[in-house]
């Protein structure tokens, strides 16, 4: 799991040897310099959600498009400020073909499909029991805390807890980050959901590689909903099937 605590800091040692266009793209703001490969392969690339994502013909794609980094058919151009930071990347097609925007296949599940069973202690000791919780909706995140993402959208998943009675609609957040971190991040960070640290286990049932991750499961215990990245409208999406279950 020590892997995934570093999955916001990208690995480009399959880019780095394929160079970079030196096309211009003009839909990135002028203000922005393209980064030559030298000056990239000298640098932390770190992604935040401020981060602007592009296809080569200008299209804006969302955060859970970012594994296309990984994907030797497009090559990464990264653009920065004048203090350096990363501020928009360009995946360009080597096959001269737009980006196709998908969804993460992480995200994939089947109408009907119930929820892996797992078993994960709260901040307070508590033991929960996943298949416990039937006849509750039951609202999963999987996060850690050195995801820029997942901290990102806590506001809005603070929110949605608010909106909802704890008799019907549990919250449960679940990371591999050991208790004493996450008590620390609590001290400056609101995060109103029940939190399981150390919840390697329950990671690894549901194949977890992609933070953040939102589920929610119904009444009897099947996924209605699985979105996979960051979106600025999870609020909405959240409500909006949690909403269709009540």
């Amino acid at each position: 799991m020590k892997n995934l605590k570093y999955i916001s800091v990208l690995l480009l040692v399959l880019h780095l040897q394929m160079g970079y266009s030196q096309g211009t793209y003009d839909f990135v703001p002028s203000h922005f310099i393209q980064l030559s490969e030298e000056q990239v392969s000298s640098m932390s690339i770190i992604i935040k959600p401020d981060i602007m994502l592009f296809n080569d013909k200008g299209d804006r794609l969302g955060m859970d498009q970012m594994s296309l980094m990984a994907n030797p058919e497009f090559r990464p151009i990264f653009f920065a400020d004048n203090t350096g930071n990363i501020k928009a990347v360009v995946f360009e097609n080597k096959l001269e073909n737009p980006i196709v925007i998908e969804k993460n296949p992480e995200a994939d599940f089947e109408e009907g499909e119930y929820a892996l069973d797992f078993l994960a202690t709260d901040l307070s000791g508590n033991t929960i029991k996943l298949s416990e919780l039937r006849g509750k909706i039951v609202v999963l995140n999987f996060w850690f805390i050195k995801c820029s993402p997942c901290v990102m959208e806590m506001p809005d998943l603070n929110q949605v807890h608010s909106m909802y009675d704890a008799n019907d609609v549990v919250f449960l957040a679940v990371t591999f980050d050991r208790q004493e971190l996450v008590e620390q991040f609590l001290e400056e960070t609101q995060f109103d959901y029940t939190i399981t640290p150390d919840a390697n286990d329950a990671i690894n049932i549901y194949g977890v590689r992609s933070f953040p991750t939102n589920m929610v499961i119904d009444r009897n215990g099947q996924i209605v909903l699985k979105e996979i990245g960051y979106r600025t409208n999870m609020k909405d999406v959240l409500v909006e099937a949690i909403n269709k279950l009540l």
